[in-house]
């Protein structure tokens, strides 16, 4: 089937607060961290959020994730999933049996075997047809800032496909945290996000430290 009536969408998630842009069931999103500290401050605050609404899935190849660290954020982590995929074809596999409508978090997206753009078509079939909202994250300090859209070919293929494209990167100063952001792409509703950001995140970082 080729149409369906278009409807709002029932999810949508957003790490914190402030963060310039969500992602609603049947998103997919890419965002690229150039240090761990924004990789984990999105990642964490992200899943935190997302597991009041329903089920949540971290994959990845070999990718660890401490349930530790999550409990200071939320104690309910019932809902949380974690497992390992190491091709695109693996990850295809996963995809298909997650509960629709999830959030689903792939670290190191482009560390996994077989990656082409077929490959990211066919992950894109699945988060419209079950209605996915799903992340493919990286955490590269290899990072071309002046051709980012170029850095977004590289790693993920077929960008033109993502409803979102951000680059994620933190700074201090004298105890003082910021999340400095590049969007790339927002979603529809979030056209106006794209450009460059700058967040204070001492209340988020704290935690998780």
């Amino acid at each position: 089937m080729f149409f369906k009536p278009a409807e709002l969408q029932s999810r949508e998630v957003k790490p914190f607060e402030g963060f310039p842009f969500g992602l609603s069931e049947g998103s997919l999103a890419g965002v690229i961290s150039t240090d761990e500290l924004a990789e984990t401050a999105f990642l964490y605050h992200l899943v935190a959020n997302a597991l009041k609404d329903g089920p949540v899935y971290h994959i990845g190849p070999g990718a660890s994730f401490s349930v530790k660290v999550l409990k200071r954020l939320t104690e309910d982590v019932s809902n949380l999933y974690a497992g390992n995929v190491y091709s695109v074809e693996e990850l295809l596999q996963a995809l298909n049996v997650v509960e629709d409508g999830s959030l689903v978090v792939v670290s190191l997206f482009p560390a996994l075997l077989n990656r082409s753009a077929e490959g990211v078509v066919e992950v894109r079939k699945l988060v419209d047809r079950k209605g996915l909202i799903l992340v493919l994250g990286h955490t590269t300090i290899e990072l071309n800032e002046l051709d980012l859209p170029g850095e977004f070919r590289r790693l993920y293929d077929l960008p033109e496909i993502f409803e979102a494209l951000a680059v994620l990167r933190t700074s201090s100063y004298r105890g003082h945290y910021r999340l400095n952001m590049t969007v790339l792409k927002a979603p529809p509703d979030y056209v106006s996000a794209v450009g460059d950001h700058s967040i204070p995140i001492d209340s988020l970082i704290k935690p998780l430290l």
